[in-house]
């Protein structure tokens, strides 16, 4: 009897725990934000206290774009792209982001049922501690930038410390994929308040566009450097978006912003 209950209860728990991965896979596959324009509506006007200044003509119907902000937390991040990816004119859903397993992995059943799995392209950590796409997972954000009208965002920094604005975290995939598909950057800052001690995001606002230079005379170590002059770019007018004091390293965004430029522009003469 003793081995009977043994045998007995690890039998039952698997069963449950496939019963719910089942569950939890037809959830997922609901993808209602890509299906209806009923729900993308719906889930606009669910998501309050989060106020969208006008979506900007660089990223209109038929616009590529890399889209970037600045990192304030994962789950205020994540609902502030759902309100605007829904806000973005065109059929179907837009938008889709790098992130975090866990965005996937840890979201709510609403989230699941909108199309988590169909918003995030997962990241993975790599021994250093730094997130990274696999080389497959790279081909798709490739090729989802290929298709008309779409929209890749990524965070310009890589924590979610402060707002976001570290400048010893800079990120460079926003502008390794803006040069390589040839798409402009779209600077996009998520303006906060504290709550509990803890940022919530209060306003969204966008920037102009930052249009990808040319790249195929330079020489790999001229492209790496200029990939990470593009990204503090990038970061200063995401930086310029933002209130004072919300600015986290770049509170003397002006003066960083007119030493870029000219760098830049000395390298493109």
């Amino acid at each position: 009897m003793g081995n009977g209950v043994q045998v007995a209860e690890p039998f039952v728990g698997t069963a449950r725990g496939g019963i719910a991965q089942r569950m939890d896979s037809r959830l997922r596959s609901l993808n209602l934000l890509g299906r209806s324009a009923l729900v993308k509506k719906l889930v606009d006007v669910g998501i309050r206290g989060v106020r969208v200044e006008p979506i900007p003509s660089s990223l209109g119907e038929s616009h590529r774009a890399v889209l970037v902000s600045n990192y304030p937390a994962v789950y205020q991040t994540l609902r502030s792209l759902i309100k605007v990816g829904c806000r973005f004119p065109g059929q179907g859903y837009r938008l889709r982001g790098i992130g975090r397993p866990e965005v996937v992995t840890n979201a709510s059943t609403l989230i699941k049922a909108l199309g988590v799995d169909n918003l995030i392209f997962q990241a993975y950590k790599d021994e250093a501690g730094a997130y990274r796409l696999h080389k497959k997972v790279v081909q798709e954000v490739l090729a989802h930038l290929d298709g008309e009208g779409h929209i890749l965002w990524l965070s310009i920094t890589g924590a979610t410390r402060g707002n976001g604005l570290l400048e010893g975290d800079l990120r460079t995939g926003a502008a390794l994929f803006s040069t390589t598909k040839s798409v402009p950057i779209v600077p996009m800052g998520l303006v906060t308040t504290q709550v509990g001690g803890k940022p919530r995001v209060i306003k969204v606002r966008f920037g102009e566009p930052i249009d990808p230079p040319q790249m195929e005379e330079l020489s790999d170590f001229e492209r790496s450097d200029f990939l990470i002059d593009l990204s503090r770019l990038a970061l200063c007018r995401v930086a310029q978006l933002l209130p004072p004091g919300q600015r986290g390293d770049f509170e003397q965004v002006e003066e960083k912003l007119e030493e870029l430029e000219g760098r830049l522009g000395r390298r493109q003469d």
